[in-house]
């Protein structure tokens, strides 16, 4: 070996500093000296040998070899007695060092916990197995609970953003709008020093987007200011934030529309057609919106490229203001009514010939409200949302869940290490006899505990991984396994798994712990009975848990199939939806011909307007002529429709008649529905006359006569009411209803297409209407799966429990069966013995959870305004389906105890 002369420079190499810091923090005072010493020399030894560098580093191996228990830091204490004798370890300051064996007790408690997992293979596995489903259920609803507290916070100034809503009361119907007049967001900016800036953001519907030879539906578009990106924090990949949008035709695009249309080529500067709209030039690119956003669009259009709206009464976008940081949402609101008086009172005038003050004194009203941003996805349900929001009761409810589900875990494990304390007596009996404090006992059970649900973790995340597919299709979600690696939730998950050891397994430990060593040893102790009233009020709890979210999710699937059968004024079955015809201009009338002549086809209409799915959707002032001028108009929901649209959508005449081409002043003629009737307070409906009060210019109000009345039908979510509704004159050409009568869908559907592309080259889309009907109630479908999901794992985890501690009470009475089958009790007489008590518990847990569960759906079905009714079956079923798993669950030991010979269960005593 070469020899490395020492570095000649260095006068007296040291070691590293930061090496003998930790030296000096981790081991013992009285042994600092002599570990130090050694490794000094040694190291000074080195450096002549191999050189400093690795000299040093073989320093920092040697002080690391060192951090082992015997060297230890140790608090100093004074001298303590044991037994006869007192510790004899002295420093050189007088004070005492304990011997530190706490790793190797540790390390022993380790092994003897690993000793009993492997000997007692079956409790091990429903122990672990069932810990792992209630931990992988609560990291699922972490995820989704996270997702959704996250809404809106990736935002730089979220806490600064608001939104403005309009709400108020016209003509006695309430008005809560989520978005504000058009003007509010440049008059907020300019008359309240509070706002620092703001930015509109307003849909315009579908449109058909061309780029050379591509063409394709888009619906996630949207209009805005310029200073959007300047609010929210979408950073803009190509493009400037301050310029991109402030010409009419420009528009921004996300970067996976732009790889859709432009492929790997810089899309800046060209040009995309937007429908009806025209060219419109790509001035940038911005990243895609985050899903954790109430909103997500692919194109943003420049909102200069909308026609200029200057009324407050008669246009409306969701509007965002930025407010300075010294400003609050409280401050603005507090200035709702003087915003009203300086923007409102004109119009008012205008639009309803009438006083703000007059206004007022009819009960009617306006005001602003100002939305906090991070509390519109959970917070928010008013008309005119970008997209339909969540509920935070949802979020609290999976929260109960996730806990109620782990509840019946923990249970499970202190079930079971209670009953099968009998294995575990003599071991705690022998280690007190050899002078084991109770301390060191409890210790090691909840060691044991700690390592049983830090097992249960790893197989919970091997569950998570399997199962998450489906819980994203079932949440609607699109969580991946890079979740699962993000270092706080795993840091969450480790934390969390040692305080549910330390909480389900306090009880055992205590319990196991308590044992007296002199009834163990002579066998006098029955271990196991003197727990069961607590065990018995542990499993109703489990039966509680699973028969409420039975029922739960039973109620949900009742007011589903409710929704699905309820007769909703308008027959949705073999209703076709031809989407976007609008396209076909001067060849719509001859398509629509053309199809009239199919024999599989009854009828046709223009049906922009529809009452399920994505329509058009109208609203305007309206009067009765006949009323006191003094009257506050109605604002109410208005469908255009041509004269076949009842009879292809089945909706019914309840009074006068339809439109009809015959009649050339059917132009001036309006349907109502019987909700309309009512509202206008008619007695004869036929005849009355009604003004609309449009956009307030005389040329906008139209005067109309009612020629008919339909009887009212769905056409919003049953979680409203029927609204009064006016139907006027004339098709609007977005979308074409055809009412079909053929068996072989497939093929008119083929002839479709070929009808459509020999018209246009515009991509042929359909739907049907019956579907779209039930996708207004997905989120509903998506509560009902996740529940019935949740109840299936809690009746899971409950009867691998119940499994376990049916084993363990066979167990215990083996004795009791043999002397009862010797004394000529039957097989079937035995196993009912052992059943009658688990029903009783499954009894009063129905009884408990039936008034719990029922209040609970009560408050659920309060937001239909149309419901289900709790019928007494759906409590029945919940107990007779929990009773039958778990005398199934219990059966098998019980049987499996019956037919034990009596001679071998006598012996074992």
């Amino acid at each position: 070996m070469i020899r490395k002369q020492p570095i000649p420079h260095i006068d007296h190499p040291s070691p590293p500093r930061w090496a003998d810091r930790l030296l000096e923090w981790f081991v013992a005072p009285h042994l600092l000296e002599y570990v130090q010493g050694d490794l000094h020399e040694t190291f000074h030894k080195q450096v002549d040998q191999v050189g400093l560098s690795r000299a040093r580093r073989k320093y920092v191996l040697a002080v690391l070899h060192c951090l082992t228990p015997f060297f230890l830091k140790r608090r100093a204490v004074e001298p303590v007695k044991f037994g006869p004798q007192k510790a004899d370890i002295t420093c050189s300051d007088d004070r005492k060092y304990l011997n530190p064996v706490c790793m190797d007790m540790f390390s022993n408690y380790l092994i003897i916990a690993l000793r009993n997992l492997w000997r007692q293979k079956a409790f091990s596995i429903i122990t672990i197995f069932g810990l792992a489903l209630g931990l992988a259920t609560c990291l699922l609803i972490m995820f989704f609970v996270r997702h959704e507290l996250s809404y809106d916070r990736y935002n730089t100034h979220a806490d600064r953003i608001v939104r403005m809503t309009l709400h108020g009361r016209v003509g006695g119907k309430e008005l809560n709008m989520a978005y504000a007049p058009a003007p509010a967001g440049p008059a907020m900016k300019l008359d309240y020093p509070g706002v620092e800036a703001f930015a509109r953001l307003e849909k315009q519907g579908t449109f058909i987007v061309k780029h050379g030879q591509e063409r394709f539906k888009e619906e996630r578009v949207v209009f805005t200011d310029s200073t959007f990106f300047e609010l929210f924090s979408i950073p803009l990949l190509k493009g400037d934030s301050r310029s991109v949008l402030t010409e009419p035709n420009t528009v921004v695009v996300t970067e996976s529309t732009s790889r859709k249309y432009f492929g790997d080529q810089n899309p800046v500067g060209k040009s995309l057609t937007m429908g009806t709209m025209g060219l419109f030039r790509v001035t940038g690119v911005c990243q895609d919106v985050p899903s954790n956003s109430h909103f997500h669009f692919d194109f943003f259009g420049s909102y200069r490229s909308l026609p200029a709206r200057e009324k407050w009464l008669a246009s409306g976008a969701n509007t965002y203001l930025l407010l300075r940081k010294d400003y609050s949402a409280e401050k603005l609101a507090a200035l709702s009514p003087d915003i009203v008086r300086k923007y409102l009172g004109a119009e008012v005038q205008e639009f309803l010939g009438m006083s703000l003050a007059e206004f007022a004194k009819k009960g009617d009203r306006f005001g602003f409200g100002f939305q906090p941003l991070t509390t519109i996805h959970l917070g928010s349900d008013l008309e005119g949302e970008l997209e339909p929001n969540s509920d935070e009761k949802y979020v609290y409810i999976f929260m109960a869940i996730a806990v109620f589900i782990l509840l019946i875990a923990c249970i499970n494990y202190m079930n079971l290490s209670t009953a099968g304390s009998a294995g575990r007596a003599k071991e705690v009996g022998i280690r007190k006899a050899l002078g084991s404090g109770q301390q060191q006992l409890v210790s090691q059970f909840l060691s044991e505990s700690i390592l049983i649900t830090l097992l249960a973790l790893l197989v919970a995340g091997g569950l998570v991984v399997l199962v998450l597919p489906t819980f994203n299709q079932l949440a609607d979600k699109q969580f991946s396994l890079i979740t699962l690696l993000d270092g706080r939730l795993i840091a969450y998950a480790l934390a969390g798994c040692v305080v549910i050891g330390l909480l389900a397994g306090s009880y055992p430990a205590f319990f196991l712990a308590s044992f007296r060593p002199v009834s163990v040893l002579k066998g006098r102790l029955q271990a196991g009975v003197r727990s069961g009233w607590l065990r018995s009020t542990l499993v109703t709890v489990q039966f509680v848990v699973s028969i409420t979210m039975i029922i739960s999710t039973l109620v949900v699937y009742q007011q589903l199939r409710f929704i699905q059968t309820k007769k909703v004024g308008f027959d949705k079955e073999q209703v076709l939806i031809l989407h976007d015809t609008y396209v076909l201009g001067d060849k719509l009338t001859a398509f629509k011909k053309e199809l009239e002549k199919l024999s599989s086809i009854s009828s046709v209409s223009l049906a922009g307007y529809l009452p399920a799915g994505h329509s058009n959707k109208g609203v305007d002032g309206f009067r009765d002529v006949n009323a006191p001028a003094e009257q506050t108009p109605y604002r109410l929901k208005t469908y255009r429709i041509d004269d076949k649209y009842l009879t292809t959508l089945g909706i019914g005449l309840a009074a006068g008649r339809n439109f009809s081409s015959s009649f050339s002043d059917d132009s001036a003629a309006v349907l109502v529905n019987e909700a309309a009737v009512r509202q206008f307070g008619w007695k004869n409906p036929i005849g009355q006359r009604i003004a609309s009060v449009g956009n307030g210019s005389p040329s906008d109000r139209h005067t109309y006569t009612v020629i008919g009345v339909t009887r009212n039908f769905h056409f919003e979510s049953m979680h409203q009411p029927i609204a009064p509704l006016i139907m006027l004159y004339g098709g609007d050409s977005y979308q074409m209803a055809l009412r079909t009568r053929t068996d072989n869908l497939p093929a008119l559907l083929d002839q479709l297409e070929r009808s459509w592309k020999a018209e246009t080259d515009n991509p042929f889309a359909y739907s049907f209407l019956g579907e779209r009907f039930n996708a207004m109630y997905q989120s509903e479908q998506r509560i009902g799966q996740l529940f019935g999901l949740f109840a299936g794992l809690a009746i899971a985890i409950a009867c691998l429990g119940l499994f376990g501690l049916a084993a363990f009470t066979a167990y215990q009475r083996t004795k009791e069966i043999g002397v009862r089958k010797v004394l000529g009790a039957s097989v079937p007489s035995i196993v009912l013995l052992l059943l009658t008590n688990y029903v009783k518990l499954i009894l009063t847990a129905l009884v408990v959870a039936s008034p719990i569960a029922g209040y609970c759906m009560s408050q659920w079905l309060g937001d239909f305004a149309y419901k289900t009714r709790l019928e007494w079956w759906i409590f029945v079923v919940a107990g007779g389906l929990t009773t039958l798993v778990a005398v199934l669950t219990v059966s098998y030991q019980a049987i499996k105890a019956a037919l034990v010979n009596p001679v071998k269960s006598l012996q074992t005593e």
